[in-house]
């Protein structure tokens, strides 16, 4: 059995193709796209292990609501040395949270690219950022041979055009990732950029002379391929571009630009009226990051600042946010309002839990004030994609629009300029599994599998 594998950062999907045809494996029967599956992973205090909404569901079941409940436990010694009396042993302690019934992971794909984040402990075992990615290779592929009843003989992964604009980061984000691949045990891996798999997918229904540019936009980035499709079916891949934009950033826009205030932006502090410490905010750029605050001082600090600070309501709300989890809640809310944007032209940020209580209105022009920024980026990528195609945006015959993100208003408004509606495609629910289906496809068309590796696209 030959696989496609489109780990997303967001959401993943395989394809197989078993010598006839290439399909989609239903990876997450729990989600309302059986195809789709979350890239979420839950690793429960006993060891197991949960991908997808049941992921999900498990953290947010156990954690959400729940007060941290800290212990401080030994992990060993150390030697210190003193001059006037020499070396000394020194028992070592930490605080641990110890109730928590498992930990979450998402948007693990971003830690690839970040060489300052190795791994981490999950109760008590250091898992590096290569394990933790293994796990959910491995799960996915038993998966797939559950689902076919056939052992995988290769396969081949989606990769971002760039995982960071750093050379040296996005170097680092293929080692780690084929080493991650090595330990789950997957055999004869190959790596094809997702815009390219994209371009493949669309392909297969054209034989006409065409140039079609895809436009890749995900939870972590936007990836851009121009390619040209000769009258015979050949394919020509001219131009490749990506930005690390993505769903997961749009998000913490909207947190960071319009939330601040009801977690306690602008509190003063005692007599001297001093600012809330700036770190405490900062943390709200991330879920994860809001669960990093779960610290016996951090919250001691909060304390400090509800008594003493002039708005402590909002104080209060943002002690809740930290010691009962309700980080991750926050965030998906943000990414559902954000998806009704694309429907409507305005909606609601809001929440009404424990000590957290806000109703904050959300204009789609607001929005995208917020996300100008990314929408420069990307439009910068777009233009770089052109110049290296030697193409102008004219000679564009189609922009096929995949990943999640691509349906945002504000970046259909923006390709709509500079290529022409008329030109834009949506292939529906397939922008969730194009992806994917062209990774298999490489599998299917001989010609198309050498002439990638002949260019340097496929390895």
């Amino acid at each position: 059995m030959q696989i496609g594998l489109d780990w997303g950062t967001t959401n993943s999907s395989v394809a197989v193709y078993d010598g006839r045809r290439v399909q989609l494996v239903a990876l997450d029967t729990v989600n309302a796209v059986p195809h789709v599956l979350r890239s979420a992973l839950f690793i429960s205090r006993e060891g197991s292990v949960s991908l997808g909404r049941a992921a999900i569901d498990r953290y947010t079941e156990g954690n959400v609501g729940r007060e941290v409940e800290y212990k401080r436990v030994y992990i060993g010694t150390t030697e210190l040395t003193f001059a006037d009396i020499g070396t000394v042993q020194q028992a070592l302690f930490t605080e641990i949270d110890a109730n928590a019934p498992g930990r979450l992971f998402l948007s693990i794909k971003l830690a690839l690219a970040d060489p300052t984040y190795t791994g981490t402990l999950v109760f008590g075992a250091r898992w590096t950022v290569e394990e933790l990615v293994a796990l959910m290779l491995r799960w996915i592929a038993d998966r797939v041979r559950e689902e076919t009843n056939a052992p995988i003989t290769e396969i081949v992964i989606g990769r971002p055009v760039h995982y960071s604009t750093d050379s040296r980061n996005d170097h680092t984000a293929i080692t780690r990732m084929r080493a991650a691949a090595e330990l789950a045990g997957l055999p004869h891996v190959q790596f094809l950029a997702e815009p390219t798999a994209a371009a493949l997918t669309y392909t297969q229904r054209s034989r006409r002379d065409q140039h079609v540019l895809v436009f890749d936009f995900g939870g972590g980035t936007l990836d851009v391929t121009i390619t040209r499709i000769a009258p015979q079916g050949q394919r020509t891949i001219l131009a490749t571009d990506g930005v690390p934009v993505g769903g997961d950033l749009l998000d913490q826009r909207v947190v960071m630009g319009k939330l601040h205030p009801h977690f306690g932006a602008g509190a003063e502090l005692g007599p001297r009226r001093l600012p809330l410490p700036a770190f405490l905010l900062d943390h709200l750029a991330g879920w994860q990051s809001i669960v990093e605050m779960h610290t016996p001082r951090t919250l001691e600090i909060i304390e400090e600042a509800i008594y003493s600070g002039n708005r402590p309501q909002q104080l209060r709300a943002l002690r809740s946010l930290v010691r009962e989890n309700y980080g991750l809640p926050l965030y998906e809310m943000v990414e559902r309002a954000k998806r009704e944007l694309s429907e409507v032209a305005e909606t609601q940020l809001k929440m009404d839990a424990s000590d957290i209580h806000f109703v904050e209105p959300l204009a789609r022009w607001d929005f995208e004030r917020l996300i100008g920024p990314d929408v420069r980026s990307i439009d910068a990528c777009l233009n770089r994609a052109l110049a290296a195609a030697g193409l102008e945006p004219r000679e564009i015959d189609v922009v096929l629009r995949t990943g999640g993100s691509s349906r945002v208003p504000r970046f259909v408004r923006l390709l709509e300029e500079k290529f022409g509606t008329d030109r834009l495609y949506d292939d529906g629910e397939g922008i969730f599994t194009s992806v994917a289906t062209g990774l298999g496809m490489v599998f299917s068309d001989p010609q198309v599998r050498h002439q990638l590796v002949a260019d340097g696209h496929l390895g």
